[in-house]
């Protein structure tokens, strides 16, 4: 009796990690990263087709590479938005099947300053964007709104050092397109404020 208390808890274990492998595997990608994309406003965009590929590129003003394969892959675009000065960018940090959808994850990133005022805002949920065939267009989009941090103070007399503050560069607008090796399943993007 005890060999069969101990078979059956062994094949439960098995069947558990088996099923939890199931509801969250990696999905291979590939991405693509920027800073000045013709967007100027927040968006997120998913291309099945290939004249949605060459579209997400038409968005950053670069040709589209020949590795979009309709029906096999889906791409999304996750456009920033404009930020005031260099810095900031798109930092994806997992992509993974979760039971019927695959979650794309990832964070803005930028100047301290503006890391900081980030923890300050409230978690924003997951927006579904839908990709395959069958699925309908994107919803609207949910990212945390853009911050320009504060305008420098006027120059003032020079530092001891003999230097002036450097004045903000020009504005960003930080970008990732990332290629998802399946196109069976819809999308949920997930931005994570901070980690």
């Amino acid at each position: 009796m005890p060999k069969v208390k101990t078979l059956c808890l062994m094949l439960l274990v098995a069947l558990t990690t088996a099923a939890t492998g199931a509801w969250a595997q990696t999905i291979e990608i590939r991405q693509w990263q920027g800073t000045n994309a013709y967007m100027r406003q927040s968006d997120q965009v998913v291309a099945s087709t290939m004249a949605e590929w060459r579209s997400l590129w038409a968005r950053i003003g670069a040709r589209a590479p020949d590795v979009f394969e309709p029906g096999r892959t889906n791409a999304v675009g996750i456009f920033l938005g404009l930020r005031n000065g260099p810095g900031y960018g798109v930092h994806v940090l997992q992509a993974v099947r979760r039971r019927d959808r695959i979650m794309l994850v990832f964070e803005e990133r930028g100047p301290q300053d503006y890391m900081m005022a980030q923890r300050m805002q409230p978690q924003p949920t997951s927006r579904a964007l839908q990709a395959g065939p069958g699925y309908g267009a994107p919803v609207a989009n949910n990212f945390a709104p853009g911050f320009a941090p504060p305008a420098p103070p006027p120059p003032g007399p020079p530092s001891l050092a003999g230097r002036q503050p450097l004045p903000p560069g020009p504005p960003t607008s930080p970008w990732a397109i990332v290629l998802i090796n399946r196109a069976d399943l819809p999308v949920t993007l997930e931005q994570r404020l901070f980690r």
